[in-house]
């Protein structure tokens, strides 16, 4: 057999199984969905998760032509519902929205039943928001650089109040001692209704609340916002500023919302997930509804949101061992 006639037959049946090896792949989006879609929500009905996933799963459905069904899975500290999907099929037919806590639980519970980087893939960082910084009125502090003074010149004097160990107002304010030096006295209570409400009365000197929450509040006057605890300014309230450019630099602590899948479902299933998502989530329609419920919408990238999630993951982990934080 002539030379160039052997190096033909070796480039086509190189070219078949490089062929071979891509169909899966390319069948798996081709037929993508062809039944009922299950996102996992690992909080209790009702939550700020519903907010986002409800009228986004809505859409979905309606591009796919299947049912997209958000399915609230609570128990264990997020576990139960969480676990439920890492041991899923990686087929894209199961789904995870959840909280950026999501980030924060390896770090106090180092026995959970599941790795956040390697048993899931990130689809999509949908929404995030941010935490209001905010003072009882009788407090005198205006500002955070006005709170830090104070809290310097009467150090442990200042009480904090949060929903409990370990949610995401406890880590950033522990996070707002790590980076500015100063004593704060932490005071957990059972969910953020009470936490609130314990500042609103007096019982405690400031906290971090989530915007949708905390909003009302402040422009009542039942409490006095001094900062949002983004890297950038709310777009929601623009006239605060942030914690970072107050003084506290390299501060960030935000609530984001995310999507992910199984670890191994295919890459073209995440990447048609991921385009419908962060289409649907950048609409004028939906910007505006998730703006009303004090969240902004973000759409990202699978990779970005795996660099987030990672980001995340480390930082939490350093500020744990740091300050020595333990749950009871």
């Amino acid at each position: 057999m002539r030379r160039d006639h052997v190096a033909a037959l070796w480039w086509s049946c190189r070219c078949a199984v490089l062929a071979l090896m891509m169909l899966p792949a390319f069948s798996a989006a081709q037929g993508y969905p062809a039944r009922a879609i299950r996102v996992v929500v690992p909080y209790a009905p009702g939550g700020g998760l519903d907010t986002v996933g409800r009228p986004v799963t809505q859409k979905l459905s309606e591009t796919f032509g299947q049912p997209v069904i958000l399915e609230n899975r609570p128990g264990g500290g997020t576990t139960i519902g969480t676990s439920a999907v890492a041991k899923a099929a990686p087929d894209g037919y199961t789904l995870l929205l959840t909280l950026s806590a999501f980030a924060i639980s390896p770090s106090l519970y180092p026995q959970l039943p599941y790795d956040p980087l390697k048993d899931f893939v990130p689809v999509s960082w949908v929404a995030t928001s941010s935490y209001i910084l905010a003072v009882h009125p009788a407090v005198p502090a205006r500002s955070v650089k006005d709170l830090l003074a104070l809290a310097k010149a009467k150090a442990g004097s200042l009480n904090y109040s949060s929903p409990g160990v370990g949610t995401d107002p406890h880590m950033a304010m522990e996070l707002l001692q790590s980076l500015s030096g100063v004593t704060l006295n932490h005071v957990p209570y059972n969910g953020g209704g009470p936490a609130a409400t314990a500042a609103m009365g007096g019982h405690v000197d400031l906290l971090f609340l989530p915007t949708s929450v905390g909003t009302p509040f402040v422009q009542a006057g039942k409490l006095r916002g001094i900062a949002v605890s983004t890297p950038r300014r709310s777009t929601l309230m623009p006239d605060l500023p942030t914690v970072a450019e107050s003084g506290i630099s390299g501060f960030a602590a935000e609530a984001w919302s995310g999507i992910l899948a199984p670890a191994g479902t295919p890459t073209d299933v995440i990447a048609k997930l991921n385009a419908n998502i962060v289409r649907i989530v950048r609409t004028p329609e939906m910007r505006t509804l998730l703006a009303s419920r004090m969240v902004e919408p973000v759409g990202s990238s699978a990779e970005q949101f795996a660099e987030r999630l990672r980001a995340d993951v480390a930082k939490w982990k350093k500020l744990v061992a740091d300050r020595r934080i333990r749950l009871d």
